[in-house]
């Protein structure tokens, strides 16, 4: 081959280039001529120019550092992605290396600004168009390579590394806009959830907004190809019952301002995700919460009624109330379900919404959540409560073992506080308060306690641990009617198991916050007892499952103010280590399981370090950067995140190529509301 034969070949791909570059975009440039391509150890770079028309009609995508091209190289015809490093923009006097003119009057010579524009751009990643491969782009581009302004929404995931398949974030951005006028979808693998995702942002930065968008692109199926996914969300502050009212932005006159821009961003997602119509509801429900409804109903099915009525109306009324709607419900039945443990009870609602300007039908299920102590081997019951010191966990435990071999019948909760109490009367005197009858049918416990020498120490804190489980309310709920007296716990595998066939996939929400309303205890204690049973509970069905071999469909759990259940700090050293312990089994066995956990918190310092060792994908929304030495975001994000808007975020993550991405999610695609400012 001679020069000739190589100048013959060039020409031709020459022509290709630009025939490729014009079916992907609109040519912008060409590589200089007389500024150098460049690659080395380091990375490398490309010059071109770009003429002001051209300019000035696309600013927003040629002129912001961090903007994304496209090159097709000449000598492979590879499309290779370009991230814009450096703009430089001259005045016609600077290109002819002139003075600046004196002006008497303010008056601009704009005439001068018809200058080429010269843009400094990394190559990223090549993409064979023939083969779809994408490798990284570590050659040299040629000089007069057209440079593209890229249109195809398939095409940029593809050369911007972008996974095509996997859970909707939102849209791919530079800075805070969004690129290629939002047509490329930030797109997380299923598999990175089920090697768990934390979500870091400080209050406002719009961290609710983007679970709640990634549950309502889970439900729908939006750009994923698996068919049923189940999510469970932990809810301290009854921020998740609200999902299936419509979301503001849709409701014209419903007091939501938003720019045209951010519509249509919405109304783009919506589209594909256009909400949830129901939830279901783990309510968990206390002695105090149910008194009230056992005196006025006969039968258990009207005290399961009444409570889901008095709840839902507590959901809705606040958010019709504020914004003029109306509604009503049309349905409240109870359902029962055999299962393997018990049956499971459940009210089935249905509510019209009338918007003023539309009308839906929504559903809310509403399981309520209760604990019998008779159900619980001594092992469970200890493992509920993780501020028990170790010592008191051994001396209960078999305490516990020694009331079952000797048949004493302890109905309640409540009378195994009584029975220890009584004992540390009996065995010290001094401590009876006055007036306490001591029961001699008790005597036996007294003495276990005294056959298996518990120390003073270790029986206060076993009657202060029980007496933290007792506060909680949850045990031994009374039901008239009901049975088995005390309402059981509902079989949370049956309720996945049944998910989509009884309701429909719904999203399912415990909502801890009526716990803390109706519980006297310690609220950081209740809800962590309640969210750490209901937690293994998931994990031991899909471990069960999984070793009779069947096949179980995803769970993502969705743990919201995750600091509040695994603190980097608690001040008790058993209860740091009972967390750690408990998560660190769910996390690892999860992840062979499709059982992932998603946990939200304002700061990385708050959570303990299990929960940043286990993450392999971090989201970080607008924060502190004293919160970023753990997160180990590039240089070149740490500014942009510390004032980034609302919504917007980075994503750290394996299974990216480029290893970052920033992005922006839409306006909230499910209902979004704050009822603690509407009280």
């Amino acid at each position: 081959m001679n020069s000739s034969d190589v100048l013959k070949i060039l020409e031709d791909k020459a022509r290709a280039a630009y025939e490729v570059a014009s079916k992907f975009g609109e040519v912008i440039g060409y590589v200089s001529r007389t500024s150098p391509s460049l690659i080395n150890e380091e990375g490398g770079y490309v010059i071109f120019d770009v003429d002001p028309v051209i300019y000035f009609s696309n600013f927003n995508a040629i002129a912001q550092a961090g903007s994304y091209l496209g090159v097709v190289d000449i000598k492979t015809l590879n499309l290779i992605s370009l991230r814009v490093v450096s703009v430089e923009r001259r005045d016609v006097l600077a290109e002819l290396d002139l003075p600046d003119m004196y002006m008497p009057l303010p008056q601009a010579e704009v005439s001068g600004l018809m200058t080429k524009t010269r843009v400094k751009a990394k190559p990223l990643l090549a993409f064979n168009i023939e083969t779809g491969e994408v490798i990284a782009a570590n050659y040299v581009i040629e000089p007069q390579s057209p440079v593209v302004l890229l249109k195809d929404p398939r095409l940029i995931q593809a050369i911007l590394g972008l996974p095509s398949e996997g859970v909707f974030l939102g849209y791919a951005t530079v800075g805070d806009m969004p690129v290629f006028g939002g047509n490329a979808p930030l797109l997380l693998p299923l598999k990175a959830f089920y090697q768990h995702v934390l979500v870091v942002g400080t209050t406002g930065s719009g961290k609710t907004t983007l679970l709640k968008n990634i549950i309502a692109a889970m439900y729908n199926r939006f750009r994923l190809q698996e068919k049923l996914i189940s999510v469970v969300i932990v809810d301290p502050n009854k921020d998740y019952v609200v999902l299936p009212l419509r979301p503001l932005w849709k409701l014209q006159g419903a007091g939501a301002v938003v720019s045209e821009n951010e519509k249509a961003l919405a109304e783009k997602a919506w589209e594909q995700a256009p909400g949830i119509r129901g939830v279901v509801v783990i309510l968990p429900v206390t002695r105090s919460a149910i008194e009230g409804y056992v005196e006025k109903a006969e039968t258990w099915a009207r005290v399961l009624k009444m409570l889901a009525e008095d709840y839902i109306r507590s959901v809705i009324s606040p958010i019709a109330g504020k914004f003029g709607w109306s509604y009503r419900i049309c349905e409240l039945e109870v359902v029962e379900e055999p299962a393997e443990r018990g049956v499971l009870r459940y009210v089935k609602a249905s509510i019209e919404v009338d918007y003023g300007v539309e009308k839906d039908t929504i559903y809310y299920y509403i399981v309520p959540y209760a604990l019998r102590f008779t159900d619980f081997k001594p092992k469970e019951l200890i493992s509920l409560n993780p501020y028990f010191t170790r010592q008191a966990k051994d001396a209960l435990l078999r305490l516990m073992q020694a009331l079952i071999a000797k048949n004493a019948h302890l109905e309640t909760v409540y009378d195994l506080y009584e029975a220890l109490k009584e004992a540390r009367y009996r065995i010290e005197e001094k401590t009876r308060p006055r007036g306490v009858v001591l029961d001699p049918n008790k005597e036996y416990v007294v003495e276990i306690v005294k056959d298996l020498a518990i120390h003073k120490s270790t029986l206060e804190n076993m009657i202060r641990q029980i007496a933290a489980i007792t506060d909680t309310g949850i045990f031994d709920v009374y039901v008239k009617g009901y049975e088995d007296k005390y309402l059981r716990e509902p079989p949370i595998e049956k309720i996945l198991e049944k998910h989509f066939e009884l309701f429909n996939g719904y999203p399912i929400v415990i909502d801890l916050e009526y716990l803390q309303i109706h519980s006297q205890a310690d609220p950081e204690k209740t809800i962590s007892i309640v969210a750490f049973r209901i937690l293994n509970r998931i994990f031991e069905w899909k471990l069960v499952q999984s070793r009779l071999r069947f096949e179980t469909q995803p769970v993502l759990i969705f743990i919201d103010e995750a600091h509040r259940f695994f603190p980097s700090r608690s001040g008790v050293e058993e209860y740091l280590e009972h967390v750690s312990s408990m998560v660190d089994r769910i996390a690892r066995l999860g992840r062979a399981r499709k059982l992932g956990l998603v946990f939200s918190t304002h700061s990385p310092k708050d959570v303990h370090d299990i929960i940043l060792q286990l993450t392999n994908t971090k989201i970080v929304l607008r924060t502190d950067k004293t919160h970023l030495s753990s997160l180990d975001l590039p240089e070149e994000y740490r500014d942009f995140i510390t004032r980034a808007s609302d919504r917007v975020g980075v994503v750290k993550s394996h299974v990216l190529r480029l290893g970052y991405a920033s992005f922006k999610t839409p306006l909230p695609l499910l209902g979004h509301y704050d009822l603690s400012a509407l009280f």
